[in-house]
């Protein structure tokens, strides 16, 4: 297998952190960050990415549903007390423009705070898009990185260790890529988007898990599923 580019995105006040990956069969040759200002420019990333793996709801319901969609109900399942709180459900499209929490009845404060990002990535999708640009949940994707869900809150100390000693076993560089970037992103952002990388690096390499396996599609045809 030849080496080739995946990318790794977390969302990021206005903007998208990016880790692009070379990679040839799990092993990384090189890593590069970058700060895109729209989900646009990270569909023209150069290179170009052959997956994108992004930390963003793709695929979304037209009602309400208790638990939100199927893949983000098995992600707790897996996840279990207390990560799978972590895992909160997108909103429905008809709330996609909406500002404040009453506009959005049922919504969380953190989806909220995320609304315009999954407004922007669902006007640019398309089912034949997802061949390329997937969803991805950074917790789920640290419970395979390590076999177990994390036991540590991210935004600590030591979560931020213990999830950069997971992913030291595959980005060698990681301690010094993340504490040394000159782009002022927190360090959970940056460590989000090596785990969506992770996964990006797995899919393209036929050993990435999905859930649900038999997703089911939205409204515009895209495929509700989380892959890790």
């Amino acid at each position: 297998m030849k080496p080739s580019w995946i990318a790794g995105i977390d969302g990021f006040r206005s903007d998208w952190f990016v880790v692009l990956v070379n990679h040839a069969q799990g092993r990384v040759i090189e890593t590069r960050h970058h700060l895109c200002a729209s989900f646009k420019e990270v569909l023209n990333l150069t290179p170009a990415p052959k997956v994108i793996a992004i930390d963003i709801p793709i695929g979304l319901l037209d009602s309400p549903q208790i638990g939100g969609r199927e893949c983000d109900r098995e992600a707790r399942r897996l996840l279990k007390h207390p990560r799978a709180s972590s895992v909160f459900s997108p909103p429905i499209r008809k709330y996609l423009p909406a500002q404040t929490l009453s506009e959005a009845p049922g919504i969380s404060i953190q989806t909220l705070c995320i609304l315009s990002k999954i407004r922007e990535v669902d006007e640019q999708m398309t089912p034949e898009l997802q061949n390329r640009v997937v969803e991805v949940h950074p917790e789920v994707s640290f419970y395979h990185l390590a076999g177990q869900a994390m036991r540590h809150n991210k935004k600590k100390p030591d979560g931020r260790e213990e999830r950069l000693n997971a992913l030291s076993g595959t980005f060698l560089d990681i301690w010094k890529e993340v504490f040394s970037s000159k782009l002022k992103v927190p360090y959970d952002d940056m460590i989000d988007a090596y785990a969506a990388a992770w996964t990006a690096m797995r899919i393209e390499n036929g050993i990435a898990k999905r859930f649900p396996e038999n997703p089911p599609v939205d409204a515009k045809k895209l495929r509700m599923e989380i892959w890790s």
